[in-house]
């Protein structure tokens, strides 16, 4: 019986409120209720309680329809009993008649001003213990999130050192002085870092493919106009995709600067690129990179570690380079698992 009465005082009669086009109806259909009980009990109450069933009945507007409801019904009950059931006058006044009219009004106006305060106290307790679960949910749902991060930090540290490991000792294996060694190195590990800071800035989810392109090739572009273009769609790539992907175009880049289109001053690069869905969580990705006004580039004749990062640092892609008479023409398609995501009281919150 309480939970019934705290889940009408809650949730019904609030809800019943904040639509007149509900309440208003109840709450004439509960002076109708009071007029027919009144005239069933008129030989009981004609001269002790003129006015108690439209008392009970303001109450209970005010209760489930709200002030301005209860309002129509406390000026519907002050016509009604005083055409009726006040001394036979008609619609005349006089001491009679204002007296007891003015008892009624003071009074409903009480039962109408106490029980709007009452309805305005209940619905703030309400909102706050709203906001108090909200809270608590949200509070909880973020050390879980913290808890996932943590978990997927570790993850990446642990494989960023791994390849860091390996691009230290393959630099060391394939550079012939300690010059070539440290500048190759920092530009991979500048390549991998910027990879890293976009999939950081998602919250471990992955990194915008346009934003990851445009990073790494932006601070190996020559001065001068149009010397690179670039052209495809976005979309969210996972974090160990974004770091090979990066050392791809970075060793790309490098290698126009050192012997292909970039290594002239009229040379350009085009990068474009494609998507399209496969299933609801992999996209098939081509990458075209397109070297023209450079000089005539052959095939190396020994394989560097920066031709094995271009072949094979992406991981199951496939790779095709061509090269002509203005530069190098590089295919890479691949198959990208797109991250899941997962959502917390409307907002995002992702993780691969």
């Amino acid at each position: 019986m309480v939970q019934l009465v705290d889940n009408l005082l809650e949730r019904v009669f609030p809800r019943i409120r904040r639509r007149p086009h509900l309440a208003y109806p109840l709450a004439i259909a509960i002076f109708v209720i009071a007029v027919c009980l009144r005239l069933a009990l008129s030989r009981w109450l004609q001269g002790n309680f003129p006015f108690l069933t439209f008392s009970l009945a303001i109450l209970l507007s005010s209760l489930v329809a709200g002030t301005g409801p209860a309002i129509v019904v406390a000026a519907g009950a002050i016509l009604f009993s005083w055409y009726y059931y006040l001394p036979d006058i008609g619609w005349t006044l006089d001491i009679t008649t204002i007296v007891p009219l003015t008892i009624f009004t003071i009074l409903a106006s009480f039962i109408i001003a106490i029980v709007h305060l009452l309805n305005r106290k209940v619905e703030g307790l309400m909102n706050e213990r709203a906001r108090s679960e909200a809270l608590l949910q949200d509070s909880a749902l973020g050390e879980l999130h913290l808890e996932q991060l943590n978990v997927e930090l570790r993850h990446r540290l642990k494989n960023t050192f791994a390849v860091i490991a390996g691009l230290v000792s393959q630099s060391a294996r394939y550079s012939p002085d300690v010059r070539t060694f440290a500048q190759s190195l920092s530009g991979r590990l500048s390549a991998m870092g910027n990879a890293m800071d976009l999939v950081a800035t998602r919250s471990f989810v992955g990194a915008s493919l346009k934003e990851l392109i445009e990073e790494t090739l932006k601070p190996l572009v020559p001065p001068g106009d149009r010397r690179i273009e670039m052209e495809g769609p976005d979309t969210i790539i996972p974090g160990e995709v974004a770091s090979a992907l990066a050392l791809t175009l970075h060793e790309l880049g490098t290698n126009a600067i050192k012997y292909g289109a970039w290594s002239e001053e009229g040379g350009a690069v085009g990068v474009k690129w494609m998507l399209s869905k496969l299933d609801d969580d992999e996209l098939s990705f081509q990458l075209d990179w397109d070297e023209r006004g450079g000089p005539r580039v052959d095939a190396p004749e020994r394989r560097g570690l920066g031709t094995t990062l271009i072949d094979n640092g992406f991981p199951s892609a496939q790779v095709e380079r061509e090269f002509h008479e203005t530069g190098v023409r590089c295919r890479i398609v691949a198959v990208l698992k797109q991250p899941t995501t997962r959502r917390t009281r409307g907002r995002g919150a992702s993780t691969i």
